[in-house]
């Protein structure tokens, strides 16, 4: 485990692969919600049912969206020199929950079939340890300096997630926003110079 975690520690400080997957992934998360006519603002306009029968496509997505925050994530703990196996672990369930989701695509809404419960558990998994190596990461180090805004906007992601869910109610753009905000943070975090690891800012 260390071993494989030091190689994707080393993989990911690639800076020009990690840009690389996130703007391959923001592209393609905004583009594939509307196409085959499909809208997003319906509860129907999901990606998960938008593909039913375009699996290669979700598939294809599940890659670059997976590809995009596995790394750039790991580029932030590497940017910042910051180890932990629990965050570590954190990012395998996030792509196990991902392969989970395109693996149980086209199953019957109608009840809760086992392949349901299993698409919905993948979802579960995606966004909780999405956002959760991405929290605890701010939380953890909140003491940083400019850390702490980004983690009481972590904290809120959660909350504004579910208040959707329960006074919109679901739909494609309830999966849109919040993947191409997050991707959007780490790319902030990661390249525009928003937060300086400390030894940079001893050399300043």
């Amino acid at each position: 485990m260390v071993i494989t975690m030091n190689k994707i520690r080393q993989i990911s400080s690639n800076k020009y692969l990690c840009i690389g997957f996130f703007i391959c992934a923001f592209i393609f998360g905004l583009v594939l919600p509307f196409c085959w006519g499909n809208n997003p603002a319906e509860p129907t306009g999901t990606l998960s049912l938008l593909c039913e029968h375009h699996q290669g496509w979700f598939w294809l997505w599940t890659v670059l969206t997976g590809g995009c925050f596995f790394f750039n994530i790991h580029h932030m703990f590497v940017k910042f020199n910051y180890r932990n196996r629990l965050l570590d672990a954190f990012t395998v369930l996030m792509l196990l929950g991902m392969i989970l989701i395109a693996a149980t695509l086209n199953h019957d809404i109608s009840n809760w079939n086992p392949k349901r419960v299993a698409h919905w558990a993948g979802a579960v998994l995606y966004a909780f340890f999405t956002i959760g190596s991405v929290l605890l990461f701010f939380v953890l180090n909140i003491k940083r300096k400019g850390f702490l805004p980004f983690a009481i906007i972590m904290i809120m992601m959660p909350f504004i997630v579910l208040g959707w869910l329960i006074l919109i109610g679901k739909s494609g753009y309830m999966e849109i926003i919040p993947n191409a905000f997050m991707e959007a943070l780490l790319f902030s975090v990661n390249f525009l110079g928003i937060l300086k690891p400390e030894k940079e800012k001893i050399k300043a």
